[in-house]
């Protein structure tokens, strides 16, 4: 009976130390749960508000210290792909309807809750970002569209909607956001050891080497590369940027180059082009080898061995494009077009300023690596099959080979499907397209033929390049900053779990074991004297 006494107290008292041990180690649990977790993801949405369209982007990202830039990926749907979604027609057709604009914003941000976290809703940011399309109407049209989106989306959505987020940019930022997303992809913003210790400009000179992006567009040419700080270049297109957490630091401080060169993109320099034969049509005065023809025509070197194409003049006559073939007359009147852009006055030494008159810094493009995207990817790769690291004399010889064939020829390649990426309109503009950008490249920026650092890209590491990446990235930069404020303060209030904080329930837990065992003891002592009282005679 007594050894039961025993056992049982026994048992009774360790079933409580148990009990009281979970309590407290549960105690600390909820208090450390009070503290975000570091690895908690953020979330934000950009949308690309273009001329055709607004291309919605949603990203995720954690912090970790305020030494690095923020971890950012973009987030998945349900398939494994990219959370993108894009809408029809651009902002920008809103000009006599700005009270439309937050509805048609609408279904995109709909979309994008569907991949946030509930809880994560009213703080993820959005930023509308509007381009080409916009910066073309009125200011008051312009103000019109961005006042009632300021307005009409809060009462749209939760997601967080601040002014300042949504607005019209410069077209050099949208050459920013695309330097930043490519150099962030390539790892080129990781900081060494020796740049991490130290908060002196000095450090800048142990930090990766940055790359360069050119991208050519249909209206337009953008560009933008890293110029040293110590460089006393001087330029209107000099931009000074801050990657980091804190305004003072400069281990994430860049001076760039950037520049849009509006009306050079392929489809402008197409209408320059035209414009050209048919000046030099006039000037021949109807060239004595066509008078008789139906129609006047132009020999034209853009365009495959015989097929035509019809130029529209001013004066509602037309002019007959007849293709010979010949890719290389046709770069030579490209470059023609690109030099008579210069205004020798302003620009009197050689390669001083590049096409369109924009004075150039003097560093060489050919010791910087490139990237080229949009149509120095398509014009490359879609019917070449030359995308990448980029090979001059490799380029030319299938450039020229496949110009120089007869049209009806590449009609019948065509229906053999020899360019399964190419569409129709891709392969009709494909001599002239490749000329554009060869002369661009080689005559315009100057980059070496033989010596160079230069490639076409899609993708760079499996990820296709937005400059919606890099906005994000710069919008967010004081994100760690903020972020380890608020743990600091996390911590503070409630106490994360540290060796400060398991210190008492670790004693408390001590104590109670010496109390049980104390208490054990008494009960064995006791226990052994019961049975002599109990052998008493009556």
């Amino acid at each position: 009976m007594s050894r039961c006494f025993i056992n049982k107290g026994g048992c009774t008292l360790a079933f409580i130390l148990l009990i009281t041990v979970f309590f407290v180690l549960r105690n600390v649990q909820l208090s450390s749960q009070t503290v975000p977790d570091v690895d908690e993801l953020s979330y934000g949405i950009i949308i690309d508000a273009g001329s055709t369209g607004s291309r919605l982007f949603l990203y995720s990202w954690s912090s970790f210290s305020v030494k690095e830039l923020i971890d950012i990926k973009p987030v998945l749907d349900f398939t494994g792909h990219a959370v993108v979604k894009k809408v029809s027609p651009g902002l920008s057709t809103f000009s006599e309807t700005p009270e439309k604009a937050a509805e048609y914003i609408q279904p995109l941000l709909d979309y994008a809750i569907e991949y946030i976290p509930e809880k994560k809703i009213p703080y993820t940011p959005i930023f509308i970002f509007a381009t080409a399309g916009m910066r073309l109407l009125p200011i008051d049209k312009q103000q019109a569209i961005m006042e009632h989106l300021h307005k009409d989306l809060p009462k749209r959505t939760k997601l967080q909607i601040l002014n300042e987020h949504i607005k019209v940019i410069e077209g050099k930022w949208e050459g920013i956001y695309s330097w930043i997303a490519v150099n962030y992809i390539l790892d080129r913003f990781k900081l060494s050891p020796t740049s991490v210790t130290s908060s002196h400009a000095s450090a800048n000179t142990d930090r990766p080497k940055t790359a360069g992006m050119i991208d050519m567009g249909g209206a337009s040419v953008q560009i933008a590369f890293e110029l040293p700080l110590s460089s006393q270049f001087n330029s209107d297109n000099n931009e000074l940027i801050n990657l980091g957490s804190s305004d003072d630091d400069s281990q994430f401080q860049y001076r760039l180059f950037v520049t849009t060169f509006l009306g050079f993109g392929v489809n402008e320099g197409a209408k320059k082009y035209e414009q050209l034969l048919i000046e030099e049509y006039e000037h021949n005065n109807s060239t004595k080898n066509n008078s008789t023809a139906p129609f006047p025509y132009v020999l034209d070197g853009c365009l495959p061995l015989n097929k035509y194409s019809i130029v529209d003049r001013a004066d509602g006559t037309q002019v007959v494009r007849k293709g010979t073939g010949k890719w290389d007359s046709c770069v030579t009147k490209i470059t023609k077009i690109l030099s008579d852009s210069i205004d020798q006055t302003k620009c009197p030494s050689a390669k001083s300023c590049f096409f369109g008159n924009v004075l150039a810094p003097p560093i060489s493009l050919s010791n910087i690596e490139l990237y080229g995207f949009s149509e120095y990817w398509f014009s490359v790769e879609d019917v070449l099959s030359l995308g990448g690291v980029y090979n001059h004399s490799q380029f030319e010889e299938k450039a020229r080979s496949f110009c120089s064939q007869r049209w009806s020829t590449i009609r019948a390649n065509i229906r053999l499907k020899m360019y399964p990426k190419a569409d129709d309109e891709r392969i009709q503009t494909q001599c002239f397209k490749s000329a554009w950008i060869h002369a661009i490249l080689h005559d315009g920026f100057f980059v070496g033929e033989d010596r160079h650092k230069f490639k076409s890209a899609f993708k760079i590491e499996d990820q296709e390049v937005q400059w919606a990446l890099g906005a994000m990235i710069y919008n967010m930069r004081y994100f760690p900053l903020k972020n380890v404020q608020r743990m600091d303060f996390e911590n503070q209030r409630y106490g994360g779990i540290t060796s400060s904080s398991l210190f008492w329930p670790i004693i408390y837990i001590l104590l109670i074991a010496l109390g049980i065992g104390i208490v054990l003891s008494w009960l064995k002592t006791s226990s052994s004297r019961s049975p002599r009282a109990n052998n008493y005679p009556v």
